[in-house]
């Protein structure tokens, strides 16, 4: 008689003490009416039953169809994969620690995103539960699923504001509901800061208007130390219940206060920049990004690691990437960002035009 696997078992029954009824059962069970002679049909049924059932001919070092492949050299109870081997290699103890913060800094087009989403999809992979809390409003359910994030099993947090954010993520934590949970900054440090003066300052705004608008320019702020306070909270109560928060920092305009937060928060700090891109032909078909451990509180800090990053993940459809020969490394920006740029200055160099003329002729 066929019975479930011991991960499938253990899965189950790791949903169903923490959602109770409402977590999935195996109808295969002895006494079924589903159970048919000397085999379990197989079938996960529930409100949240949602998750793949493993099928004859899945890959046992692969799980689901699609997901990222399981290294089985690492000690999944104790650590989260990045999903880049080399960095895992880097961070001491093959990755990061369970129950340790994590801070990813990097300018846009890094790979901070890449990095946050592959993490998910090796932790989903390993069997654990992850939760996004999406306060820069930029997570793609494309580049997502492309990543091998199960969008089915992530728990994703779009609140009005981010002490309501602050506060769901605080309750999941309370209840032990994740194993990991990212939080992605906005990009407001300054602009809020800049929305905030000019809201102070309008002339045609009555006193209790600009009280408001100062009220809820503080609650929205993630610049203010109220802000930096409830992160603080937020990382000891994930500690305590062995939770991993992983923090993606704003690209700029980060305050002393929120840095500040962010370093007391984590143990683990990334920076990324971008070295290259990778050219197919004449597009730019991914990049290298190098990685240096800023700080690390689970091993030594300074150590570099280089990640190739693809934008497409070399399916039937764009199977060439599998072939690295086709495939060459340009620093140069693409060519659509030259030609912004090149247009960007032909305008201002318009624009200086009738000014320079102007002054000529004054000084006639």
């Amino acid at each position: 008689m066929a019975a479930p696997s011991p991960d499938l078992t253990a899965a189950l029954a790791t949903l169903r003490s923490r959602w109770g009824a409402a977590a999935p059962g195996f109808t295969g069970e002895r006494g079924s009416s589903r159970f048919a002679g000397d085999r379990f049909a197989g079938e996960v049924i529930g409100a949240l039953a949602t998750v793949p059932v493993e099928s004859p001919d899945a890959d046992p070092e692969r799980g689901p169809a699609g997901s990222p492949a399981i290294d089985r050299s690492i000690d999944h109870d104790r650590v989260h994969s990045t999903g880049f081997a080399e960095l895992d290699a880097i961070l001491g103890p093959g990755g990061l620690p369970r129950g340790m913060g994590l801070a990813v800094r990097g300018e846009v087009s890094s790979g901070r995103t890449t990095l946050a989403l592959r993490l998910v999809a090796a932790a989903q992979a390993a069997g654990s539960i992850v939760a996004w809390l999406d306060l820069a409003a930029a997570l793609d359910p494309v580049e997502a699923v492309a990543r091998g994030v199960k969008p089915e099993w992530l728990v994703v947090l779009t609140p009005a504001d981010p002490e309501e954010g602050l506060a769901i993520a605080g309750a999941l934590l309370a209840g032990r509901a994740v194993d990991l949970l990212v939080i992605d900054l906005p990009i407001e440090a300054r602009r809020a800061k800049a929305s905030s003066g000019k809201a102070s300052s309008g002339k045609a705004s009555s006193g209790k208007e600009r009280s408001g608008k100062a009220s809820s320019g503080k609650e929205t702020s993630v610049t203010g130390a109220r802000f930096g306070d409830r992160l603080g909270r937020l990382a000891a109560l994930a500690r305590r219940a062995g939770i991993s928060l992983v923090v993606l920092e704003p690209p700029s305009g980060r305050s002393g206060s929120l840095d500040g937060a962010i370093g007391e928060a984590t143990g683990i700090r990334l920076e990324l920049s971008r070295r290259s891109w990778i050219r197919l032909g004449r597009d730019v078909v991914g990049q290298r990004t190098e990685v240096v451990v800023a700080r690390n509180r689970a091993g030594p800090p300074g150590r570099r690691a280089t990640l190739r990053i693809l934008y497409a993940d070399g399916g039937e459809r764009d199977a060439c990437l599998r072939h690295p020969e086709l495939l060459a490394e340009a620093t140069s920006e693409p060519r659509l960002v030259q030609l912004a740029g090149a247009q960007g200055a032909a305008r201002r160099a318009r624009k200086a035009r009738p000014r320079r003329a102007r002054e000529r002729t004054s000084r006639t």
